[in-house]
């Protein structure tokens, strides 16, 4: 777990009713075996006996490692945690060591204002980073061979425009005036500061597992990779993050070949939300989605200043985790079965979202048919995929060129690409999409009647495409889908109604293209789906991966509120079948939760065990057995025409199916 400890000044002994044997069975009986505590926190303060100034005005003792050594009496590990970028004690006696907005304004959490609450940011490219540096290592040699690791926070930098910024970069032929300049200058400092923090950690010990937290996990961090020990996910669905972050993210992370771990929280809000309790069926979502892809799990909770913690918050805790203790080793060092990748938009810049909508289209569309997928950058084997997204924005540079001929030579895979994915920094599409640039629609709506492989199962006229798109004539590609504009552009002057003007009569573009090897949209749908949820923008999507994969891997009649996800364990010789139907809820204006279990049954399942046993080089025609997990039943299947079938009687919440071969 999580604790947080974030503690101003006090008007009493901080950690005064901290009782050792009650804060260890606490920890064992809510079933936790490792627990993140406290360095530095947010305030700036020091939790353990130190000569810096920083150290906690009211700790009358060696605080954190009374709490080290109480969990390692009893076999918990016990990493530490260490602020970076927030640091109030710094900031207020340092005000010049503070990031900058070119205006001159402050960065920082919540509001920003000198006379609001709030944590201010500190600029790396003051000489904080040296108090920085020497107060890891104080941390370090305080702790010695009790050190279980360290777990950085907030470690990333602003475009900032502080004096010192500015004169980094006017050294380094920067524009301090561009903000491209500035942007690429703050990303250039994040990874300077990994690099410093890992040379000092690794001067201590060689060994010591770190962990860099940005609050998020995005191609970006390559650059850096090797400096981790491991990958937490920080994902907060109540919070910022949604549930949207944390299926997106851990399908990438899941790739970058360490070991990585879902992080959720206690609250029902976000961090420090005192007095709040998750609903207990969106914890076990949480920390059981985490499992079904592989993860490890942490629940975030914060200690009260007087050293104790809240009852209430560990039994909830322990009733999930005691679930998860059963249940974690199914996937523990399995694989997924994957058959689609989605090349992640971070590639070509980082979102200002948690998550690229055009990422979360594609995750959502295919997640909510049961497709089996991951998340790739250009980095990662391509070759293994029958099938390659390109989601709305892709750019291809000199490299991802590369990356899509080896693709095309290695393999019989397809492309599908949308909006501007094939475009190069010209506007020119790659040869093998079929198709010429010519410009911007100006018209935004339009519409598209679709035709060849969409007939029939869309609805028998126009459709209306939500978002801008390109105007592109094909050059060898056969046409899908041709555009039908309105009968004017709604403006100020000329007006239709609510919205946009019906159709008009005129085909114009098309919207819709397919060569050999590479489906087309001329619109951003994913994006498109994201925002407005529109049925057809899916279906389009779907028609398009069905005729891809020709088989897929699975299909089932599971509703698309649910999540299946397939692991393959070879050293057990087993598959691992992951099925979990939790809906959450817009109950509250500002977050969504899920505050009940509603079971499903009678799932039926088709796996292709063609496909599954060519992924994985093994033939698994002869099953010896089908077992759901959780009810403790043998399932009757059948194999049929390559196809393994059965059905699942029921899945409350989360079931596992295991599949002996």
């Amino acid at each position: 777990m999580h604790l947080d400890f974030h503690t101003p000044a006090l008007p009493f002994t901080l950690g005064r009713h901290f009782e050792k044997k009650k804060f260890q069975k606490i920890l064992k009986s809510a079933r936790i075996n490792s627990v993140t505590l406290t360095g530095r926190c947010h305030h700036g303060h020091i939790y353990y006996d130190t000569k810096l100034p920083a150290k906690h005005p009211q700790l009358a003792n060696d605080f954190l490692m009374m709490e080290v050594d109480a969990c390692h009496e009893v076999g918990i590990k016990a990493p530490i945690y260490l602020t970076v970028g927030w640091d109030a004690f710094s900031a207020d006696r340092h005000p010049e060591w503070l990031e900058r907005k070119p205006d001159g304004s402050l960065y920082g959490f919540d509001d920003y204002g000198q006379l609001s609450p709030g944590w201010k940011t500190l600029c790396f490219n003051t000489p904080y980073l040296d108090y920085l540096k020497y107060q890891i290592v104080d941390t370090m040699k305080h702790f010695g061979s009790k050190l279980d690791g360290l777990f950085f926070d907030i470690v990333w930098q602003d475009p900032c425009s502080c004096n010192y910024c500015i004169e980094k970069m006017l050294n380094l032929n920067l524009d301090p005036t561009n903000e491209k300049d500035r942007i690429s200058f703050a990303k250039l400092t994040e990874q300077f500061l990994k690099d410093e923090i890992s040379a000092i950690v690794k001067g201590e010990s060689k060994d010591c597992p770190v962990f860099f937290n940005e609050g998020n996990i995005l191609p970006s961090i390559r650059k850096n990779l090797s400096e981790y020990s491991h990958l937490e996910i920080e994902s907060l669905p109540s919070g910022e993050w949604g549930y949207q972050h944390f299926p997106t993210t851990v399908r990438y992370a899941k790739n970058l070949g360490k070991e990585y771990v879902g992080m959720t929280g206690k609250f029902h809000k976000v961090w420090a939300d005192f007095g709040s309790y998750k609903n207990k069926a969106a914890l076990e979502y949480e920390t059981f989605l985490a499992l079904a892809h592989g993860a490890k799990c942490s629940i975030g909770d914060q200690m009260y200043p007087d050293g104790t913690l809240q009852l209430a918050t560990y039994e909830l805790i322990g009733s999930v985790y005691r679930q998860v203790e059963k249940l974690e080793k199914y996937n523990d060092g399995s694989q997924a079965l994957t058959e689609i990748a989605i090349v992640h938009p971070g590639i070509i810049a980082d979102s200002e979202l948690k998550v690229d909508l055009s990422l979360a289209g594609a995750v959502n569309m295919l997640n909510e048919k049961h497709y089996q997928f991951d998340i790739v950058d250009q980095w990662m084997d391509w070759t293994k995929y029958k099938l390659i997204i390109l989601p709305d924005k892709i750019i291809i540079s000199e490299e991802l060129k590369r990356k899509i001929q080896e693709y095309f030579e290695k393999t019989d895979g397809k492309i599908l690409a949308t909006y501007k994915s094939g475009l190069d920094a010209e506007n020119r599409f790659l040869p093998d999409w079929g198709i010429n640039y010519i410009g911007k629609n100006t018209f935004v709506p339009t519409y598209g009647k679709y035709h060849g492989l969409f007939e029939n199962h869309l609805p028998n006229g126009e459709l209306v495409l939500h978002g801008e798109g390109l105007l592109v004539s094909p050059q060898g590609a056969q046409v899908l889908g041709d555009e039908y504009r309105p009968l004017f552009q709604r403006n100020y002057q000329h007006y239709y109604s609510h919205f946009q003007a019906p159709v008009s009569e005129n085909k114009e573009n098309p919207v819709a293209t397919s060569s050999d090897r590479v489906y087309y949209f001329s619109h951003p749908l994913f994006e498109m789906y994201k925002r407005q949820g529109v049925l057809q923008y899916k279906q389009m999507i779907n028609l398009i991966v069905d005729v891809a994969l020709g088989q897929t891997v699975l299909k089932t009649n599971m509703p698309s509120s649910g999540d299946i996800i397939l692991n393959h364990n070879e050293e057990r010789g087993e598959l691992i079948l992951n099925l979990l139907n939790y809906i959450p809820q817009r109950k509250a204006i500002e977050l969504d939760t899920i505050e009940e279990v509603i079971p499903l049954y009678n799932v039926k399942i088709v796996l292709s065990v063609e496909n599954i046993s060519k992924q994985i080089n093994i033939d698994i025609k002869k099953i010896k057995s089908v077992k759901a997990v959780q009810n403790n039943d043998e399932i009757e299947y059948r194999v049929k025409d390559n196809s393994l079938e059965f059905v699942v009687p029921e899945v409350k919440g989360y079931e596992i199916v295991t599949l002996k071969y």
